[in-house]
């Protein structure tokens, strides 16, 4: 088979089986493991691929199309123009996310630049990563309760080349924290475990822990959580992240 043919039949599998964008996921998926960019892939629609190539592609695209994450079969995210270690160990960051990040980057550049900040539920650690990477002259730690997810922060730390930039601690919410900290950037689990069944199957692939408000608290919605970190903290708090919003407080 061609590259041209592979990427029409992997449209075409992935969806039959109601994968959001087929074709963009089919140029990703063979772009990996190829090692070419997706674009490249356009300069070379006649060549042949071994069958050394379509093995391992073929069980890519059986798990995507079983509802696996991309960023998991890849094993990679792009977050604010960084490439970030994207696995089962933390939440697939969100375009929303991403979004307020961009926007926080943008409205607290004062309270950010020179501040020694928290940034709870880091999980892998992108926000805490971007931060840094923005304000060089901030301090800044990165809060969880996962150990897996701390790991793959701390990964993604030493992947930016900012390991000495960024510690990471474990803590539930600010437990382990010790004053001192003059900001807190918090974008902590909203989903309450009664929506469950509305989740798609990529979402449903995030560690519950990063997911569900009342996995982490036992609470059953994230409003009860936000609160809790309110009273923690309440002076310190610049900004809290929503499904869609960033609220200054």
């Amino acid at each position: 088979m061609t590259v041209l043919e592979v990427l029409q039949s992997t449209t075409g599998y992935l969806q039959k089986r109601n994968i959001d964008s087929p074709r963009l996921n089919a140029e990703h998926l063979l772009g990996h493991v190829l090692g070419r960019k997706r674009m490249e892939l356009y300069l070379d629609f006649e060549r042949r691929l071994r069958e050394s190539e379509l093995a391992p592609l073929r069980e890519l695209v059986k798990r995507r199309g079983a509802g696996e994450p991309l960023q998991h079969l890849l094993g990679t995210v792009e977050f604010c123009g960084r490439s970030f270690r994207c696995d089962k160990r933390a939440l697939v960051p969100r375009p929303e996310t991403e979004q307020l990040v961009e926007l926080l980057i943008s409205h607290f550049k004062s309270e950010i630049a020179y501040s020694r900040m928290v940034d709870v539920g880091t999980g892998s650690g992108v926000i805490a990563l971007t931060l840094a990477a923005e304000f060089p002259k901030a301090e800044i730690v990165g809060a969880d309760i996962s150990e897996d997810a701390l790991m793959l922060a701390s990964e993604n730390a030493e992947r930016l080349g900012l390991a000495d930039r960024v510690g990471f601690l474990r803590s539930n919410l600010l437990e382990s924290v010790q004053p001192g900290f003059d900001l807190i950037v918090a974008n902590l689990p909203y989903v309450s475990t009664e929506e469950r069944q509305n989740l798609s199957r990529e979402v449903l692939h995030d560690p519950e822990v990063a997911l569900f408000a009342g996995a982490r608290w036992r609470w059953r919605s994230g409003s009860a959580k936000a609160r809790r970190l309110w009273h923690c903290w309440r002076r310190k708090i610049i900004a809290t992240f929503g499904p869609t919003r960033i609220t200054r407080v």
